[in-house]
């Protein structure tokens, strides 16, 4: 079964299936215009996870990241990949790729959508493991035995500066060019994509975001919100808000996934 969610909210939790999931997506406080898209598909086994955050003004952003969440739809449906961690893997990085491609070759050939692009962060949780394939600085997060951790690394100039000694992680946090990005989809005709697989025991939660979340919210601060005994649902609605209190100049998209504890039981 296939549920497109992009620019949409939707929680859910499939009798016989091990996931509560929801995803949700927000203008903010001060755009006219949502650039962000996701979606949440789902297939025999397996389940895809997308966040996209669009780049380069009204229209060009919208579509950049639509057409990366479309095209990873459509995949999905009409050629999975077999269920195998080493196939998934290949599958992500070759359709991104493809996305990147398409995007790219739009903003050549059509003006209006010169010098747009966005980007990515797709997950394929497949038995108790996280395929993880991400292009940007859209994240990834694994909250386990109460501890969040970040899983994806930003694709950032800060973030290099962070890397290499330049910077501390405080200093990066702050930093007047936080959102430079030194990869994106759609900017070049080849992109790389960062592919890492992790563990996904029961009762854990997958975290996906836009920086419109991560540039409000601290670790501490989504820790506490899913140590709750909320639903996915509620999480979600609160941490956009408070990211929303804190100003919400941004978009701002979210995804949770949880291996309920019938998963982890069974």
């Amino acid at each position: 079964m296939i549920l497109m969610l992009p620019a949409a909210n939707c929680g859910r939790k499939k009798r016989g299936e091990q996931m509560e999931t929801v995803f949700r997506t927000d203008v903010g406080n001060v755009r006219r215009h949502n650039e962000d898209a996701g979606g949440l598909f789902y297939g025999e086994g397996m389940m895809l996870a997308v966040v996209a955050d669009g780049m380069g003004g009204h229209r060009a952003g919208d579509v950049a990241s639509k057409m990366v969440v479309e095209a990873l739809r459509d995949s999905w449906q009409d050629h999975p990949p077999q269920n195998e961690i080493s196939e998934i893997k290949d599958w992500l990085q070759a359709e991104i790729k493809r996305a990147n491609r398409a995007v790219f070759n739009k903003s050549i050939d059509e003006a209006a959508f010169k010098g747009m692009g966005t980007t990515v962060v797709a997950s394929v949780l497949y038995n108790d493991t996280i395929i993880i394939a991400h292009v940007g600085d859209s994240r990834a997060y694994r909250f386990q035995s109460q501890t969040l951790e970040q899983i994806t690394s930003d694709h950032s100039l800060v973030n290099e500066l962070v890397r290499n000694g330049q910077l501390s992680s405080d200093e990066a946090e702050n930093h007047p060019r936080k959102n430079v990005l030194t990869r994106a989809i759609g900017t070049e005709e080849e992109i790389e994509v960062e592919v890492g697989t992790f563990d996904f025991p029961g009762r854990a939660v997958l975290l996906l975001c836009s920086d419109g979340l991560s540039d409000k919210l601290g670790e501490m601060d989504v820790g506490a919100t899913l140590s709750g005994e909320n639903s996915m649902a509620e999480a979600a609605d609160a941490l956009i808000q408070e990211a929303l209190e804190r100003g919400g100049e941004d978009n701002v998209s979210i995804i949770l996934v949880h291996h309920d504890e019938e998963g982890a039981e069974s």
